[in-house]
């Protein structure tokens, strides 16, 4: 019998983190040998696994699409920083990656070593030793290609913790998803809205790693054995007797979740038993499966009076007086009160256990700590006090530098975890336009250092006065994690799993925070608020001109982030894993759940996009109009081109509106061909255009001429027709019309 299941988890991990880094290791015992074997994938008779020589595979290099592998890329040993050199993989080999290695093994070796002199607790060990692997062996080489030893060595302890008191019996695998997220989220009114968004999307991150640790803790399992969380959804490899606990789980779960939330929000809980060398692409699907049941019949597991109680009526608030302010909720302040805190957090405190921290005037901490995880942010590494006898986790919520002057508690681990919550703040200047705008008509606090208000984020838009939302997922997402990953039969399997998903939440969690903070870094034109990124998805939002030019911005890097390369640079139009978004204009009072629910039909429509020659999706919907990023980049810079035209060389503003007239004639001339291609037909949109564009450009003239008589080609020429340029040439001059035209009325109805 072993110690316990956190004494082989972290003797797993101690192992991989000591063996790699060069240090004098012992033989280690026969479970953790058993137990690596398996996770490896290989025989005892193949002898010790051992970690592959030279750079780390990209996961990504495991995907196949339509049965063709994706191009090779290879990660750069480094420390994990969201930057592109550390995060991105490169297409060529890395030529000093020895020498990068050896650096970040040095690094791991330091940490190890002052995490021993420590005399920590096992469960504190064991995730400081978890955070050391992720810091410095993301992006290092295991027994297993493609998977980094931070993945194969959680998973390896996951698999050591889930067999210590059965070591040749089953397994399971629970996964847990929050429903309930988007009215959670967006049912706020837009005036206040972002006070308060900032507040409840970490609070939806937090509560889900809560919810994780309840399942954790009803198991008896680590940290480690939490594969994957985030996106509202979570994985966890337990030992089979826990499957017998699920039930339990979610009557627990949710009762808490009833009475903080009103049915509003919901754990749903699925899980699958089966033998370690039994696992395959089915384990997978049949937990997500179970998970889906469950979604089905939220709250079955209650008993009769707390099942009641989401059908008791609320009592309605008293009528407001006309022009009164607004008052929020216990639980809406302090939602309120957790993004205000955002702004200047260094460090995301969390307590597992029993904890004390939470405050008693928050709610939301209160609804975390019920669920055994306790948190704080910290602005300052002053503000930080440990406390006698108390094991927290201190996470780093940037890269920067770790201050010299942190004093961490006796049992206190340091981590990062990286969250978007990247938002536009007020400065005095801001503040002063707001009021001279008049915009201060919703009766808001509006200060220094607040989130900027929707309108006012609207007001800074170039031409027309809007904000724009943005909403992106990847595409068959499902697939990818079934047929599309190429890995090995067995429980080794979880690791890819793992790492992808690792890799996957670096981009949407990390990556994508980068990208909408250099954004608002020069704020002379508007701002980006990041409402959400996580798992596969984002929801985006901000002045309307930035977000058409950030979304092609992130598919473009997360093409690049799949394939290694720029997608230019290969011989396949598009990567492997591909990302569809949709876009919605609004006035910065439009309602916000409303503007979700735009979006997201915009999303909708961009998944039924499909090419002649059979790729679909991997495409945006914009201005009502979709196309496939390919076009949707020809479309940007002809708009960007109309512009020009139109601003600075003098051509007649009528030149779009006449493209956009074109435009409407040959979609009432679209039709399908044969197979389905839709096709736009000859007709009098064709000689008509080519009347109009040749008189405009005579009557330019000069270089505007020239251009508008190109331009006139490339629309109703024969091969233009053929190829529908006019699609591409009517959403960019409605789009260059949006960024000349004047400001309209606050309240104006959408631009659609």
């Amino acid at each position: 019998m072993n110690q316990s299941p956190h004494a082989d988890a972290l003797a797993a991990l101690r192992y991989w983190a000591e063996q790699a880094s060069g240090a004098s290791v012992d033989s280690p015992a026969e479970h953790v040998r058993h137990t690596a074997w398996l996770a490896s994938g290989k025989p005892p008779e193949d002898g010790w696994p051992a970690p592959l020589k030279g750079p780390l595979d990209s996961i990504f290099n495991r995907i196949k699409k339509d049965g063709v592998d994706s191009p090779q890329a290879y990660l750069r040993p480094a420390e994990l920083r969201l930057t592109e050199e550390a995060l991105f993989p490169q297409a060529e080999k890395p030529v000093d990656a020895q020498a990068s290695a050896d650096g970040m093994l040095n690094g791991l070796r330091a940490e190890i070593d002052a995490l021993i002199r420590r005399d920590l607790p096992d469960a504190a060990l064991l995730e400081g030793m978890l955070f050391a692997l992720q810091r410095y062996a993301w992006a290092l080489p295991s027994p297993l290609p493609a998977v980094s030893l931070y993945d194969f060595a959680r998973t390896h302890a996951a698999l050591a913790a889930t067999l210590a008191d059965n070591p040749g019996g089953e397994v399971c695998l629970v996964g847990g998803d929050v429903s309930g997220v988007q009215n959670f989220l967006y049912t706020l009114t837009a005036d206040g809205a972002t006070k308060q968004l900032r507040g409840r999307s970490l609070y939806l991150q937090l509560l889900t790693d809560a919810c994780a640790h309840a399942v954790l803790t009803k198991a008896g399992m680590p940290l480690c054995n939490l594969l994957y969380a985030g996106g509202g959804h979570f994985y966890a490899l337990l030992p089979a007797s826990a499957l017998d606990q699920v039930a339990a789980l979610r009557r627990e779960i949710g009762k808490k979740l009833l009475a903080a939330h009103h049915g509003g929000l919901y754990l749903a809980l699925g899980g699958i038993r089966f033998a370690p060398a039994a696992y395959g692409k089915d384990t997978w699907a049949s937990m997500s499966e179970e998970i889906d049941k469950d979604k089905r019949r939220r709250f079955a597991s209650l008993d009769s009076d707390e099942f009641a109680k989401l059908f008791t009526p609320q009592q309605p608030e008293p009528p407001k007086e006309e022009g009164a302010e607004e008052t929020l909720g216990a639980l809406d302040q302090s939602l309120q009160k957790l993004g205000r805190g955002l702004s200047d957090a260094r460090f995301l405190v969390a307590e597992p256990g029993d904890p004390r921290i939470a405050d008693e005037d928050s709610p939301c901490y209160r609804v975390l700590a019920s669920l055994g995880l306790g948190y704080r942010t910290v602005e300052e590494e002053r503000d930080y006090h440990a406390a006698y006898k108390r094991r927290r986790r201190l996470l780093q919520l940037d890269d920067s530098a770790v201050p010299n002057d942190l004093s961490l508690g006796r049992d206190d681990v340091l981590g990062t975890r990286y969250t978007v919550t990247e938002a536009p703040t007020a400065s005095r200047e801001d503040v002063a336009e707001y009021f001279r705008l008049g915009l201060d008509d919703d009766g808001q606090e509006f200060k220094q250092d607040d989130v900027l208000p929707f309108n006012l984020l609207a007001a800074y838009a170039q031409g027309v006065k809007r904000i724009g939302v943005l909403r992106m997922d990847v595409d068959n997402l499902g697939d990818l994690f079934g047929t599309k990953l190429v890995r090995p039969d067995g429980v080794a399997a979880l690791a890819y799993t793992a790492a992808l998903s690792a890799a996957l939440s670096r981009f949407f969690e990390g990556w994508i925070g980068e990208l909408c903070r250099q954004a608002n870094e020069n704020r002379t034109g508007g701002g980006v608020y990041a409402v959400y990124s996580g798992g596969d998805d984002l929801f985006l939002l901000g002045s309307w001109h930035l977000m058409p030019g950030l979304a092609r911005q992130i598919r473009d890097d997360f093409a690049r982030y799949v394939l290694g390369l720029r997608l230019e640079e290969t011989d396949n139009p598009y990567p492997p894993i591909t990302l569809s978004a949709g876009i919605t204009l609004h006035g910065g009072s439009y309602p916000l759940y409303q503007a979700a629910d735009d979006a997201a039909e915009a999303l909708d429509t961009a998944k039924l996009f499909a090419r002649a020659d059979g790729h679909k999706k991997d495409a945006i919907t914009f201005l009502g109009r979709t196309l496939g990023w390919e076009q949707f980049a020809q479309a940007e810079a002809l708009c960007d081109e109309l512009v020009d035209l139109v601003e600075r060389q003098g051509a007649p503003r009528a030149l779009l509106m006449t493209i956009q007239s074109l435009d409407t004639q040959a979609q009432a001339n679209r039709r399908r061909s044969r197979d389905g291609t839709p096709q736009i037909a000859y007709g009098p949109w064709v000689w008509q255009g080519a009347y109009q564009l040749t008189r405009m450009a005579e009557r330019a003239g000069g270089d505007s001429g020239q251009k508008i008589a190109q331009l006139r080609e490339q629309i109703v020429g024969s091969e233009g027709v053929r190829d529908r340029f006019i699609e591409i040439a009517g959403l960019a001059a409605r789009w260059a019309q949006l960024h000349i035209r004047g400001s309209r009325s606050n309240n104006e109805e959408e631009e659609q």
